[in-house]
């Protein structure tokens, strides 16, 4: 029986092993299954991982990107300038207009060329300048300040008086403190340097005052040939006008270049014949020799044109009924020849202001030695806001000696 099976099962096996041999030698005549079986597709296995298909999103135009840097806060770097010693003592120099070329006397207006001496400085006048505004050191409403007006009967303008004032241009800022504002502002600001020199002074009345340069020396001949600009008539109208209302003198200052001390007073005039307005020269610029342009060398003036100027002064002082101050400005012996011959005029209150820069004791020097010389009536000192190193405060201002009747601050 075992004999029979083994048989059964050898013969099994050899026939799977022909019917494969079989099926190899039909698919290798007919080219594999496909040909065997044209029909039938078998599906394709790749041999790689199948990865999952993302879906495209929308393109975005492509914005340039930006690399951000740190940001920082400039710190505006201070100018740096020399300490000013001088002696004697010179009138600085302020920024002109792009069409002003500023005097030490700082005379420019928008369309006024000045040029300094000493230093000698071209600059340009802003409307954006850098000067300092002086803090009240004392409160203003606290001190009563009272409205400026004449003395009358022919009395001396500074009878138990000190002027206080600023300096500067009505024709707009670049000259000093004055023309910095409009004309009210400056009223305010004007009061508060006042009130400091009142509350030390109870019993001397304060009179506040404008110091307008209304003629401006320039280093160019002009149209007449006489190197000098008038600031408009509306200009002056307005401040005078505005400080009369307001209790405030007006002090109407020349500078006349190759101009004569009589054209320049006659076109001030019409104030001059007013209450309350007043007279300065600047021989600085008063160029006698009728040669030299202002701001290349000093001006001098003379005695004999200080009497001039008193003389003529002297009939506008009978029109308006009072005495007329003048005031001239020296910072520099060169300035003035002959104070031996300066006449005394009985209507005209004659200032010596001491008009320089820089450290109270060179600033006292100059002071002092005016006050000493022929011709001398009363004291007038100037200060500085930007260039005196310091500027003196007021209780060291009334120390002066003779006591000052004019104090005024560019």
């Amino acid at each position: 029986m075992a004999k029979r099976n083994n048989r059964f099962l050898w013969v099994a096996l050899s026939a799977l092993i022909l019917g494969s041999l079989a099926l190899l030698a039909v698919l290798s005549i007919n080219g594999g299954f496909d040909g065997l079986f044209p029909g039938l597709e078998l599906p394709a296995v790749s041999t790689e991982a199948a990865l999952p298909t993302r879906t495209p999103a929308e393109t975005a135009t492509p914005v340039p990107s930006v690399t951000p840097t740190a940001t920082s806060t400039t710190v505006p770097t201070a100018t740096p300038t020399a300490t000013l010693t001088p002696s004697p003592t010179s009138t600085p120099t302020e920024a002109p207009t792009a069409t002003a070329t500023n005097v030490s006397t700082e005379t420019p207006t928008a369309t006024v060329t000045a040029t300094a001496l000493p230093p000698t400085a071209t600059a340009t006048v802003s409307t954006t300048e850098t000067e300092a505004t002086p803090a009240p050191p004392v409160d203003p409403a606290t001190v009563t300040i009272l409205p400026a007006t004449p003395v009358p009967g022919f009395g001396s303008q500074f009878h138990n008086r000190l002027w206080v004032g600023l300096y500067g241009t009505c024709a707009g800022p670049g000259l000093g403190i004055l023309g910095r504002e409009s004309v009210t502002a400056t009223i305010v600001t004007l009061h508060n340097q006042a009130a400091a020199y009142q509350a030390l002074l109870p019993d001397r009345q304060i009179v506040p005052f404008f110091h307008m340069v209304t003629t401006v020396a320039d280093a160019h001949p002009g149209a007449d040939g006489d190197y000098v600009h008038r600031v408009s008539t509306s200009s002056i109208n307005l401040w005078v006008d505005v400080g009369q209302a307001n209790g405030v003198f007006s002090v109407l200052d020349i500078q006349p270049g190759h101009s004569t001390i009589a054209a320049e007073i006659g076109f001030l005039g019409p104030w001059l014949g007013q209450p309350g307005v007043h007279l300065a020269i600047d021989p600085e610029f008063l160029m006698a020799d009728g040669v030299s342009i202002p701001g290349q060398k000093i001006g001098t003036m003379s005695g004999a044109q200080a009497n001039e100027a008193q003389a003529l002064l002297d009939q506008y002082a009978q029109i308006a009924g009072e005495r007329k101050a003048l005031i001239i400005h020296q910072f520099d012996d060169r300035m003035f020849v002959g104070k031996e011959d300066i006449v005394d005029y009985p209507n005209i209150d004659l200032v010596w202001d001491s008009d320089g820069f820089g450290g109270p004791g060179a600033k006292i020097g100059d002071y002092v030695q005016y006050a000493a010389e022929p011709g001398f009536e009363y004291g007038g000192f100037k200060m500085f806001y930007n260039y005196d190193v310091p500027v003196m405060q007021p209780a060291d201002v009334i120390q002066l000696a003779p006591f000052p009747a004019f104090l005024v601050y560019q």
